[in-house]
């Protein structure tokens, strides 16, 4: 036999698929620090419950085969994968999995894998492989019924000291418990529970790049991370930042909200966008295959709907516009006489950093493109079972939930998306299949979707990077995984809930909807009242510029957020403890210092008597001031300045995501029962933060 060791093998193909030396050290490392986890380590112990968090399209197929190949070397011996909730994701992912291991190719009698076994007979024979020290690999689906008949093989099979490992890809979708009734589990988490009780000596690894509903989970239930491993992409890896943030004016593309299809009507006709988004495509993949004709495949999305009578709707008009459109360009003498969508993206790709070729090197590429394009309807009504991306270059797959999660398109580059956007974070954030191309192959690569739907991506990627920040923090810090939902939680954006309501409860929010919120109860002490009015005379915004406001006008500041709310709101005296109705300084300050970037400025205003003196408020015993922002002029007057009211002032009314520190100069109405002070009031945007309560 064959004594080279699964890493050696695996880290030279990984090298000769282009992984730099420091991408391959940093893998290693992370399945070292998994497998220090499990029985096998003197640090570690049997049935422990391991959350391996990677991005979206960042090559976990690569961390799973090296945690595998490194999990034999330690003496595991038998492997047990949950590849996917479809026989789609299954074959697909059990394929890639055993291409990379050399299953089914070596010679060095190491491996045998086994697909969903089930029965007495593949008990028996398991048993023979495992005597005959051979290793097994298991891919099964994660269904109630595969895992319950492995679960059974395992019972009869595995002693308590042979060591598995269980390793459970988009560990977020299937796993977990979506029963709602108390006590009450679902299926397919209870069959894993029973698989878990089965091989006792085992470490279970949990797969994804949504970890929002396993970090949500109540600490005693078995899918509850015990540890958490941060997953870092290759150096070359473009994702939500890259698409939605870095190079947005380059990928995305928004459409008409009226081209958000509807639930329940078929198109007549495709929305003037998807032509355009097609157009995009032809054009894109004819330059890309012109200069690098190994780029292929080159492929496409169109994710309208969950129907399956509207995805065929839509794949019967595109294969009218293919035919339609490669008739024209069979027809057209030169490059000028194209479809016009197909030479106005030509020109903005090209504008956007692609490299241009001749009108007849593009044109004959068009042709070609046309003629190759297959277009493929991937759903649960299809004859499809799997998508070959061998038999032609060039893809267009039309679609709906079975192209969402973990679902690899080959060679992505246009993503057309008019469904409605979905409330779940790791839904949608699963739907960007578009991620993981070379930086620079992004002008070919587009997004078009609706603003809706752009908005919250783009909001997705603050909640993805403050995530992994802050839990790397607590981590650092020693802390158990189970309290970081607790005491730290998520950044969401609103209107956005983290993921299926039925699997997790007992969930905290602050800020849910965006409001202001008000100091009404200052601290009186004169120490106090010092020490704010001297924050605001060192900030400058006694003598700052006044800014119009229609009727009144007010000093402003545009401050950085290490300004205002580290400069100001932090360390406003008096403002913790909670004696303040409604005023929660703590999370203010968290949620502000999570949200606020670097580069944005946060309006400071000082709200004041026109005269430059305190405004006089009604003072109320337990409430405090009973309210510090006035409110609109009752009246306009034709010619006459009209105030919009202090909720307006910043820009909050405009904008609900606009964060706002207003400082309030006030005095009480009743004469000597409270000084003249300054007070605060926030307006701190549309985004929450969620805990478990």
């Amino acid at each position: 036999m064959n004594s080279t060791t699964e890493r050696e093998l695996l880290d030279a193909s990984f090298a000769g698929r282009g992984l730099s030396a420091a991408t391959r050290t940093e893998l290693w490392h992370a399945v070292d620090s998994i497998l220090s986890e499990g029985p096998l380590s003197e640090s570690g112990g049997p049935g422990r419950t391991g959350l391996a968090l990677g991005y979206v399209q960042s090559g976990k197929t690569t961390a799973i085969t090296a945690l595998v190949g490194a999990a034999v070397d330690a003496g595991y011996r038998i492997v047990v994968a949950l590849l996917g909730s479809t026989n789609l994701l299954l074959q697909q992912n059990q394929e890639r999995l055993l291409g990379a291991l050399g299953v089914g190719e070596r010679e060095d009698y190491r491996w045998i894998h086994m697909t969903n076994p089930s029965g007495v007979a593949r008990a028996r024979e398991m048993k023979d492989w495992l005597d005959r020290d051979r290793v097994l690999l298991i891919p099964v689906l994660k269904h109630a019924g595969r895992i319950d008949a492995l679960a059974k093989i395992l019972e009869s099979l595995v002693s308590s000291s042979l060591p598995v490992l269980l390793v459970d890809d988009e560990a977020d979708q299937a796993s977990l418990n979506t029963e709602v009734n108390a006590g009450a589990q679902s299926r397919t988490y209870e069959a894993v529970g029973r698989l878990r009780a089965a091989a006792p000596n085992h470490v279970y690894v949990q797969f994804t790049a949504t970890p929002y509903a396993p970090l949500l989970l109540e600490p005693d239930d078995h899918l509850s991370p015990d540890f958490v491993e941060l997953l870092q992409p290759g150096p070359g890896y473009t994702g939500g930042r890259e698409f939605f943030v870095d190079h947005a004016d380059i990928v995305v593309r928004p459409i008409p909200t009226l081209d958000e299809q509807p639930a329940k009507s078929p198109p007549t006709q495709l929305p003037k966008s998807l032509v355009e988004a097609f157009g995009s495509f032809v054009a894109g993949t004819a330059l890309l295959l012109a200069e690098d004709v190994g780029a292929a495949p080159v492929s496409m999305l169109v994710h309208s709907t969950q129907r399956n009578d509207v995805q065929a709707r839509y794949h019967f008009l595109l294969q009218r516009l293919v035919r339609r459109w490669g008739d024209a360009a069979l027809g057209a003498p030169t490059a000028a006489e194209l479809p016009a969508e197909i030479s106005a993206e030509r020109s903005r790709i090209v504008g956007l950093g692609a490299k241009d070729v001749s009108d007849a090197v593009f044109l004959e590429r068009v042709r070609f493109t046309l003629r190759e394009t297959t277009l493929w309807l991937v759903n649960s009504a299809s004859d499809v079972t799997k998508v070959d991306w061998r038999v032609a270059p060039v893809h267009v797959l039309v679609g709906g939930n079975k192209l969402d999660r973990g679902f690899t398109v080959e060679g992505l580059t246009v993503t057309y998306m008019n469904r409605p956007p979905s409330e779940q974070l790791d839904t949608l954030e699963q739907r960007a299949r578009a991620f993981g191309y070379r930086g620079d192959l992004l002008p070919y690569c587009q997004f078009f979707a609706t603003p809706r739907t752009l908005k919250v991506l783009r909001e997705i990627v603050d909640t993805e990077y403050d995530l992994r920040a802050r839990l790397r923090d607590w981590l650092a810090e020693g802390r158990p995984v189970t309290a970081w939902a607790n005491e730290v939680g998520l950044i969401l954006p609103a209107g956005t809930r983290p993921t299926r309501q039925a699997v997790i409860t007992a969930l905290s929010r602050f800020n849910e909807r965006p409001t202001w919120y008000q100091l009404r109860r200052p601290a009186l002490a004169p120490v106090d009242l010092a020490g704010n009015a001297h924050l605001v005379q060192s900030l400058g915004l006694i003598e700052a510029g006044e800014r119009d406001y229609g009727r009144l006008a007010h000093p402003t500041l545009l401050l950085t957020r290490l300004e205002a709310v580290d400069g100001l709101l932090r360390p406003w005296r008096g403002a913790g403890g909670g004696t303040s109705p409604g005023w929660r300084h703590e999370e203010l300050v968290d949620l502000l210092t999570r949200t606020v970037g670097d580069d944005e400025r946060i309006p400071t205003i000082l709200m004041q008597h026109p005269d430059g003196g305190p405004r006089a408020r009604e003072w109320d015993a337990e409430l405090g001031f009973v309210n510090l922002l006035q409110g609109a002029d009752p009246r306009r007057r034709p010619g006459e300045p009209w105030y919009p009211g202090d909720r307006a002032v910043g820009g909050a009314l405009e904008n609900p995501d606009q964060v706002v520190i207003q400082v309030h100069r006030v005095t009480s109405t009743q004469p000597g029962l409270v000084p003249d002070l300054f007070t605060l009031a926030v307006h701190a945007g549309s985004r929450q933060i969620l805990r478990k309560a």
